[in-house]
């Protein structure tokens, strides 16, 4: 595997370790810190990478923080290494405020991309669409740019599935987006006798 600029990894000085646990260069081991808020999933998917990072030789510290202090202090203030966050803006895919250009003064706006120009069309074109198909396809190339640009790692998106009794009925779905909108109809539920 080539290290960047084509040199090989010896030519650069890295090294995997005869005995210790993780890759080094120049005698200093490969070690970065997550932060991560301290709440249920974050703490759990946090330990995660650090198991999967520390199997390829890459060592994590975990920092767990409450979760405020993660915004303010971390991510706000661009003061980590590594960080878990959800950045999470509800139903609607718009996520202009995360990724265009125009909003820097937001402090979870992390513009100043590669090919920043084009994302910040597809974020009006997106926005400004009426037709879903449109939406959907700025919406697509969008991705196809931040994961080319790769300013986060998009590690997963949650889903959630529910076991219902075929004796209870009325049951009838809707897109979840919070675990509490799985009960938005429940006034419609009903046990068959």
């Amino acid at each position: 595997m080539a290290a960047a600029g084509g040199m090989s990894r010896a030519a650069a000085g890295v090294r995997w370790p005869g005995q210790g646990l993780y890759r080094s260069q120049v005698g200093v081991d490969f070690i970065v810190e997550l932060v991560a808020a301290d709440a249920y999933p974050y703490r759990e998917v946090a330990h995660l990478l650090q198991r999967q990072l520390g199997a390829v030789g890459v060592g994590v510290k975990v920092n767990l923080v409450p979760a405020g202090q993660l915004v303010t202090r971390y991510l706000g203030a661009r003061s980590y290494q590594m960080a878990l966050a959800n950045l999470d803006n509800g139903p609607d895919p718009d996520q202009f405020a995360f990724w265009h250009s125009s909003e820097k003064a937001y402090p979870l706006n992390f513009s100043q991309l590669p090919r920043q120009s084009f994302i910040d069309k597809d974020l009006e074109d997106g926005r400004a669409a009426v037709d879903p198909k449109d939406r959907i396809a700025a919406y697509y190339d969008l991705q196809d740019l931040l994961v080319d640009a790769a300013p986060a790692l998009f590690l997963y998106e949650p889903h959630y599935q529910y076991a219902v009794s075929r004796r209870v009925g009325g049951v009838h779905t809707n897109p979840v987006i919070d675990a509490v909108d799985r009960f938005q109809y429940v006034t419609d539920w009903f046990v068959a006798g």
